[in-house]
């Protein structure tokens, strides 16, 4: 089955569909009490980057990867997060634990495929050799190196949870740091993620491209239904609604449903049973730097990386999620265009725009910027992040 129906209750749905009507009808969406003033240095100071870094990134929960992409025992993935690149190991018990990519004697990086299935890692300049989870397990020539204690010369090991079908890890490997997606993310949203059921789905595709742009310039771009109609005219803005959104802060995170155009074909009909499921996106925007957008037929997930030691550098992640795994040729055709479609949405549109919005940003006399109401998510994550940072190990 491609079509699923949208994973909530019937109130849910009618509440969906109702506030969706409603705006169509008004022509009007979901709106912050007032404008909001940033300063424009928030995308490119870089004090502020390792703040950024230090007391938010070493401390809280990001997405690394989906499970699927470790289906088996040994399988590795080698995912670059914004203090540290490490290695995700799938273990003999089934659970993912995560090392810091750098051979404890030399500090030369240890792995260097993307992804792969070892039982042990061995270190291409000294020969070095490490377990799957992360012991030592041998130094070249021990005799001659000198006594060490090989216990305390592990890999550096990071916090990691695999929940809602995604591999989580606090990046940082103080001994300190511990990880709680339960408590990251609230009663309410978990629930909200939790009806999506991700853990059901596979990676068909994923993708990382390093690009020269603050991390929440792109972050914007994705909390944003306002420059549909103006800078996806290629692409996507024939089928959406502009400007046209709702809006539900959940604790730290929050949901904001779209409207397709072909919403148009239910419009008329009773919001507490309109079928609306295959004409809306909800997503789910997880603070600080991710989304999920749930597409009638697959889930799309970007995570926008901060890249170490630049104020503006990014690697933007790409994963399309699906229900089934794609096994036929129709099925791979299928999700292959839809890989081209958020390709040019995100490679040829979007980054377009945000390449000169961050050369525009470096300007002397510019001035703050503004949030408009109708800008209410955006509004939401940069008042966050304003919060997370004036209050560190609170988050918001």
């Amino acid at each position: 089955m491609v079509y699923t129906d949208l994973p909530y209750d019937a109130e849910t749905k009618a509440g969906f569909a109702r506030a969706l009507f409603d705006h169509l009808d008004r022509g009007t969406t979901d709106l912050a009490p007032e404008v909001l003033e940033i300063d424009a240095r928030v995308y490119s100071d870089p004090a502020l980057a390792v703040r950024e870094r230090a007391d938010l990134f070493g401390h809280v929960p990001i997405i690394a990867a989906h499970g699927s992409e470790l289906p088996n025992r040994n399988d590795f993935l080698v995912a670059q997060l914004p203090n540290n690149e490490v290695v995700l190991v799938r273990q003999a018990d089934g659970q993912v634990r995560g090392f810091v990519n750098t051979c404890r004697h030399r500090g030369a990086r240890l792995v260097n495929e993307d992804s792969g299935s070892r039982r042990f890692f061995s270190c291409r300049y000294h020969g070095w050799s490490y377990a799957g989870d992360g012991s030592l397990r041998a130094i070249a020539d021990e005799p001659t190196f000198g006594t060490v204690d090989k216990s305390c010369l592990g890999l550096k090991e990071v916090p990691v949870e695999e929940r809602h079908g995604f591999v989580w890890v606090v990046d940082s490997a103080a001994g300190d740091r511990k990880i709680d997606i339960g408590e990251w993310l609230g009663a309410e949203f978990e629930a909200s993620l939790s009806a999506l059921e991700m853990d059901r789905y596979t990676c068909y595709v994923a993708g990382n491209f390093d690009v020269d742009i603050n991390w929440k310039v792109l972050m914007d771009a994705f909390l944003d239904g306002y420059h549909i109609a103006y800078a996806h005219t290629g692409t996507v803005a024939p089928y959406f609604y502009n400007n046209l959104q709702t809006w539900q802060p959940m604790g730290r995170h929050g949901r904001m449903v779209s409207a397709r155009k072909s919403i148009d074909k239910v419009r008329g009909q009773d919001p507490e049973t309109a079928e609306i499921d295959r004409h809306i996106t909800v997503a789910h925007f997880l603070m600080p730097n991710m989304s999920v957008l749930r597409q009638p037929d697959h889930l799309e997930v970007l995570n926008f990386v901060p890249a170490p030691g630049t104020a503006t550098g990014t690697r933007m992640q790409m994963r399309i999620l699906t229900r089934e795994p794609a096994v036929t040729d129709e099925q791979k055709a299928r999700w292959d265009k839809n890989w081209n479609i958020l390709m040019a949405v995100l490679r040829d549109e979007d980054l377009v725009v945000n390449e000169g919005l961050q050369k525009a940003v470096s300007n002397q006399d510019i001035g703050p910027l503004y949030f408009g109401r109708n800008e209410i998510a955006n509004q939401h994550f940069h008042r966050w992040m304003a919060a997370a940072l004036d209050d560190p190990r609170h988050w918001g």
